[in-house]
């Protein structure tokens, strides 16, 4: 730059030197400041932790009173039942005394507050000793020793003045930091005021240097916008606009993305009447939610739907529908399950590509994944090889096809997902019942998922 032909003048290299000290000594303030406030905060959150510690601690404190009360109320003629949970309750409430005094023990406090819970560890660890003991004597002989519900009376009363002297400091103390740290805050926003008006003819030239890329992002962004709706668009197109009537069957269909801002996700599904009489369910995830995964989805879809109608193997649908993925050069990675149903006898034969295996529910509600390795997913292996197998619905009992969404979360194994969808219990009185039912329960934490989440309910 100094090297240019054109100098530059003596007063623009003035101020770049008297703007690049500026804004190290309000950085340096800013950092200064800011280290205030960040250890204000930490000691305020401690304080806060030890406030509700203290408080719950007080409550137990009272709650072991309460245990020794109850136990002289019932006496040795009270039944064992009611004797063993007095018993057990006071044991519950003094490990949550103790485990609130070690709490208090591990956080950092100011040192008069740490004085005063140090003072009062053993005075309380006392005070848990013989509530137990009176508890425990109490419910074994019948009756409590005066001299003993004396002493206990008095260290509970000495306990009370104690913490209310403790809560008394802690709330003064919590008054000076906030006074201290809303003080930092606002010498933080005075230093970044300043901060903000000398960096803003900087960066005032920054903006115009960018304002080029920025252009080009924002063309980028609306092409990516248009590609997501027609991909979008096509995707609404793959998914059956209403579910067939077939006499003998009824059926359900739930489809959730996977985030709230995505209409349509990468899974589809479909119900296929066949020429036979028999019916074809299909559930299917391709990988991304982007044009080239939705394009993906309709060839597969439209290959599986034109070999169900002469192949009455789901095994070999499915391999058919791999040579095809191969020769159209699908590299997106898709699983598949392919069931067909028959009306009257009730029958299913099924293969999978890589798929989780359907949900068979009795007429009574109990609910069974059919078993089987599945085969490999569309597209991986030229020469895959798929399995038929079979099962029977009974009457008025369900199938269900569903995506790996439904029983996977980043939090537990696909494992844990499949014994609990197995765990629903019934009887189910329709399709629409079982798939509310199924999200209900494998979505109950109210998250969105990770996977795009489908199903596909059949009753006979």
């Amino acid at each position: 730059m100094f090297a240019s032909s054109r100098p530059w003048p003596r007063q623009l290299l003035a101020f770049g030197a008297l703007g690049a000290l500026l804004t190290l000594f309000v950085a340096a303030a800013a950092v200064f400041t800011l280290s205030g406030t960040v250890r204000t905060g930490h000691e305020l959150g401690q304080l806060s932790q030890a406030q509700r510690l203290h408080q719950d601690a007080d409550m137990m404190h009272d709650a072991l009173r309460a245990d020794v009360a109850n136990a002289q109320a019932a006496g040795r003629g009270s039944p064992t039942q009611s004797k063993a949970q007095i018993l057990r309750a006071s044991q519950d409430h003094a490990t949550e005394f103790r485990s609130d005094l070690d709490g208090l023990q591990r956080l950092q406090l100011p040192a008069d507050v740490q004085v005063m819970f140090s003072a009062s560890r053993a005075p309380r660890e006392a005070y848990i000793q013989l509530a137990q003991q009176l508890v425990e004597s109490t419910l074994r002989d019948g009756s409590i020793d005066p001299q003993r519900a004396q002493l206990f009376q008095t260290r509970f009363q000495a306990l009370v003045d104690r913490q209310s002297a403790v809560t008394s400091t802690l709330a003064k103390t919590s008054a000076i930091l906030q006074r201290e740290q809303a003080a930092r805050e606002r010498m933080v926003s005075r230093v970044l005021v300043l901060a903000s008006a000398g960096a803003l003819a900087g960066w005032a030239f920054l903006i115009l240097m960018l304002r080029r890329a920025g252009m080009r992002l924002f063309d980028a962004l609306n092409r990516e916008a248009e590609q997501r709706a027609v991909a979008d668009q096509l995707q609404r197109s793959l998914l059956p606009e209403r579910l067939p009537v077939i006499p003998g069957l009824r059926l359900a269909a739930r489809s959730k993305p996977a985030h709230s801002d995505r209409h349509v996700g990468g899974d589809w599904y479909d119900v296929i009447s066949l020429p036979s009489g028999d019916v074809g369910l299909v559930v299917g995830d391709v990988v991304g939610h982007d044009l080239r995964a939705a394009i993906a989805m309709g060839q597969l879809r439209a290959a599986l739907r034109a070999f169900a109608v002469y192949e009455p193997s789901p095994a070999a649908v499915l391999g058919r529908v791999n040579r095809v993925a191969d020769l159209l050069e699908v590299t997106d990675l898709t699983t598949c399950v392919y069931a067909v149903v028959n009306p009257v006898t009730r029958s299913v034969r099924w293969s999978s590509a890589g798929h989780p295996n359907p949900l068979v529910v009795q007429a009574a509600g109990q609910g069974e994944l059919l078993r089987g390795d599945p085969g490999p997913p569309i597209g991986v292996t030229k020469g895959a090889m798929y399995v038929d197998r079979t099962c029977r619905i009974q009457r008025r009992g369900l199938l269900m096809l569903f995506t790996d969404g439904l029983v996977e979360r980043r939090s537990t194994s696909i494992t844990d997902g499949l014994s609990l969808l197995e765990s629903i219990s019934g009887p189910h009185p329709n399709p629409d019942g079982l798939c509310d039912e199924v999200l209900s329960v494998l979505l109950a934490d109210g998250a969105e998922p990770a996977d795009d989440v489908t199903l596909l309910a059949l009753q006979a």
